[in-house]
């Protein structure tokens, strides 16, 4: 798949732009699930601050719908590439900048967190880079 690489710079630099990123800059990682559907977008994630993890969500305050749309045009960038959408979209950086994408086109609650499994998704999508 050739993805235009100016996608992964423009969500790294809109994730960076969030309210609850710019509140915490001790952040060391983050990760954000974004859930896609026709005409409904919504996210969760985390913050990491060493072995502290503050539940948050991806949100620009004064441009809320910044964010959702570069994800719509890369999930329609993504469909001309390889023809299917995906449904949920796993965004996780560092605090030196690198980023990591993932994408579910088959199932919708890949990384849904509910009380059975909040703690062990926070683990879960803890970013690791080597």
């Amino acid at each position: 798949m050739n993805i235009d690489p100016k996608y992964f710079d423009d969500l790294r630099n809109l994730v960076l732009r969030c309210q609850d990123v710019l509140e915490e800059p001790a952040w060391n990682a983050l990760a954000f699930v974004f859930d896609i559907t026709e005409g409904h977008m919504a996210n969760s994630g985390f913050i990491y601050v060493d072995d502290d993890i503050i539940p948050a969500a991806a949100g620009i305050k004064g441009e809320p719908m910044a964010l959702n749309q570069k994800i719509r045009e890369f999930q329609n960038a993504i469909f001309e590439a390889c023809g299917h959408k995906f449904v949920q979209l796993l965004i996780q950086m560092n605090s030196a900048g690198k980023i990591h994408i993932d994408f579910e086109f088959d199932n919708p609650k890949r990384w849904n967190m509910g009380p059975a499994n909040y703690r062990a998704m926070r683990e879960q999508l803890r970013p690791v880079f080597n």
